[in-house]
């Protein structure tokens, strides 16, 4: 036996989670009911980012599996060197601590692809080994708040040609940069001169993911949110305004080298016809962890 009671308390922000870049402070609570001497207690933090999917192949052996597992952290905390080797009397013992978290980590992420973790581990040595495994969320530290061109709103403009020649024209007007839990707002205006009929027009917020190992690369993409307008006039010209709130996601990986998981992010942009094939566009953007300053959606001009 070594302790009979651990628990590790994170000082962390309101939503439990740390940032890359971040001091991480805390406190360790050892709960000992017996005299006993202690070889030794460590306390690690670790860091992995790991990644496995399979393939098909035309040869034996018929399917190719992809795995790699990288460390991305690990530090050691000299905690508890007043324990090492020595007998101590049956109490309770409060360490606090603090450690540095490098400001290039990638996000916390789990998909069936890949996996990025990082924990506190607390392990003693003796006649019977004891471990607790603290796991805690990292996010990227992503700031878009000096780049000028996440600030102010961007208009896109995309055409549609339909099997009869007729031609639609589709102006799209929104902010490319923002963070979880923000409203971001479209000016849609559609220029339709041949009265085509449209049934809907989405707008989806698609996570972006590139998984890479050192024998290849798998991509895949997830639906984050989605939003509809139905209510078309099918006029020469209308406008219509929508807004989406952002909802809790990973950021977007910029400023990391090799990462073994990449995300990035567009607004696909689909209209679909009664009669016609569904078009569908991408606008790439950017989600950062600080909220972005944004310019005044109607003062500033359109492109």
């Amino acid at each position: 036996m070594v302790w009979d009671y651990c628990s590790v308390n994170l000082n962390s922000d309101s939503t439990g989670s740390f940032y890359a870049g971040d001091i991480v402070t805390g406190s360790v609570y050892l709960k000992f009911k017996n005299r006993q001497k202690i070889e030794s207690i460590e306390f690690t933090v670790v860091g992995t980012s790991k990644a496995q999917w399979t393939r098909p192949r035309p040869t034996m052996p018929h399917i190719k599996i992809y795995s790699e597992k990288k460390k991305l952290l690990h530090i050691m905390v000299e905690l508890f060197e007043d324990f090492k080797g020595k007998t101590i009397e049956p109490g309770v013992y409060t360490y606090p601590f603090h450690f540095a978290l490098p400001s290039d980590l990638p996000s916390t992420f789990e998909s069936g692809f890949a996996k990025v973790h990082y924990c506190i581990k607390i392990k003693s040595k003796g006649v019977c080994n004891h471990k607790k495994i603290v796991p805690f969320v990292v996010f990227g530290n992503v700031n878009l708040n000096h780049i000028e061109e996440y600030l102010e709103p961007s208009t896109f403009k995309f055409h549609k040609t339909c099997w009869n020649s007729n031609y639609l024209s589709f102006f799209v007007k929104t902010y490319t940069g923002f963070a979880s839990k923000q409203l971001v707002p479209f000016e849609v205006t559609v220029k339709n001169d041949r009265k085509v009929k449209i049934l809907k027009l989405c707008v989806s917020l698609i996570q972006k993911l590139r998984y890479t190992v050192t024998e290849g690369y798998a991509d895949d993409e997830k639906k984050m949110c989605k939003l509809e307008h139905t209510n078309f006039q099918n006029i020469e010209e209308e406008s219509f305004d929508l807004t989406v709130e952002i909802p809790h996601i990973c950021p977007s990986s910029i400023h990391l080298r090799d990462p073994m998981i990449d995300i990035s992010y567009a607004f696909r942009i689909e209209v679909k016809f009664p009669f016609h094939s569904t078009f569908s566009e991408d606008i790439p953007v950017t989600v950062a962890t600080v909220p972005v300053l944004h310019y005044d959606f109607n003062e500033v001009a359109d492109e």
